[in-house]
């Protein structure tokens, strides 16, 4: 049996993950999936031997490697004057 933790407080979308446009990391620091049904799925920290780091999509990524990941959510390479 899996337990699922859903989020039901509203979480402002700060970090977007790379090639993973279902994953992002909230305002809180937490990591989080939107589900098909639209639900938000707090992915809870692991670690693998003596790594710390999350599992996406049932690949490990340490924190350092996700870190490269990141890409800030909502913001554009043009300047905002034009």
């Amino acid at each position: 049996m899996t337990k699922r933790y859903v989020h039901s407080v509203p979480v402002q979308r700060i970090w977007d993950i790379e090639g993973y446009p279902t994953y992002f990391f909230g305002d809180d620091n937490e990591l989080y999936r939107i589900t098909k049904r639209g639900e938000l799925v707090r992915i809870r920290r692991s670690v693998k031997r003596y790594t710390q780091g999350y599992v996406l999509k049932s690949k490990f990524y340490s924190l350092k490697q996700l870190r490269l990941l990141l890409r800030r959510h909502g913001l554009t390479g043009h300047p905002t004057g034009f």
